[in-house]
């Protein structure tokens, strides 16, 4: 069965509209079938005769009436349609945002729709080169310092201390006055990581600013390349969200940049695979005996 493209109907399109001309057996497979299109794709045709109580051969004669060599084309129809159905709906759903109509499962599904959509978007667009650059560079580095504030803030902690415990010396700061002080001791075999949505955070600017004039080898991750801290920084990692909308932009963001650094982690224990290993076993040991459940003594 060849696959059909958006414009053409799909298998259930075309069983709905030559519904009314079928035989009663036929007509009644037909409607069980439409009823729930998915659960039928995952029929075997003797599973669908008993719940239809007929025979195969009815099956089969109605896959005729259809134009279908057999049952399963129409499995692989059925399967299609109601996968091309959840990618439409999802489709449909990126870049809304909630209102205070919507129920929890409209809820759920924008919030699910924007933030796979931000998290697909921001691989797809990576360049990878640039991840390569970065991984070595951090890699490499005498002392690695990563900045962010507020929801930014919280990925630069998640990624300092993955990045710590395979051994890279990284550091990060809550208070902005400390990371301005950290990042004028930097030189240059030292990184400055630094994390912004928007590009547009003052703190964060400010902290990339003093790295780099220190000589500093500087990394930004943000959705907007051409802001103040794209253009500022040395090297740019785009995460991409665009414009969700007030409620859930923030939470896509996150995941978008969460992507992003995920990769570039990877990429830099990739490189370092004998210090990655032995890093994770001895922390690993370090803190086994937390994780045993029993009484604290």
């Amino acid at each position: 069965m060849a696959p059909l493209s958006s414009n053409e109907p799909g298998v259930s399109e075309r069983l709905r509209a030559i519904l009314p001309a079928l035989p009663e057996v036929q007509r009644g497979i037909a409607e069980l079938v439409l009823e729930d299109p998915a659960a039928a794709s995952r029929s075997t045709i003797v599973e669908l005769a008993d719940a239809c109580a007929v025979s195969t051969g009815s099956i089969t004669r109605l896959c005729r009436a259809l134009g279908l060599s057999g049952y399963s084309e129409l499995r692989l129809g059925l399967a299609s349609d109601s996968g091309r159905s959840y990618q439409d709906s999802l489709a449909a759903t990126i870049g809304t945002d909630v209102s205070a109509e919507d129920d929890l499962a409209q809820i759920a599904t924008v919030v699910s729709a924007n933030v796979g959509h931000a998290v697909t978007e921001s691989v797809t667009k990576l360049n990878l080169t640039d991840i390569d650059t970065a991984a070595g560079r951090l890699a490499s580095a005498r002392r690695v310092q990563i900045f962010g504030t507020g929801g930014s803030g919280v990925m630069a902690n998640d990624f300092q201390q993955r990045a710590y415990r395979i051994g890279v010396p990284c550091w990060t700061w809550a208070d902005t006055h400390l990371a301005l002080s950290a990042a004028a001791l930097l030189g240059n075999r030292d990184v400055l990581l630094a994390i912004s949505h928007s590009g547009h955070t003052r703190d964060v600017y400010d902290v990339l600013t003093e790295a780099g004039d220190k000589g500093a080898f500087t990394i930004a991750v943000t959705d907007d390349a051409q802001s103040p801290i794209g253009t500022q920084a040395r090297l740019v990692l785009t995460s991409s969200v665009g414009d969700l909308g007030y409620h859930t932009e923030a939470i896509a963001a996150r995941h978008a940049q969460l992507v992003v650094l995920d990769v570039l982690y990877v990429a830099v224990a990739q490189r370092t695979q004998q210090q990655t290993r032995a890093a994770i076993t001895a922390t690993a040991a370090a803190v086994s005996g937390y994780k045993r459940p029993g009484r604290v003594r």
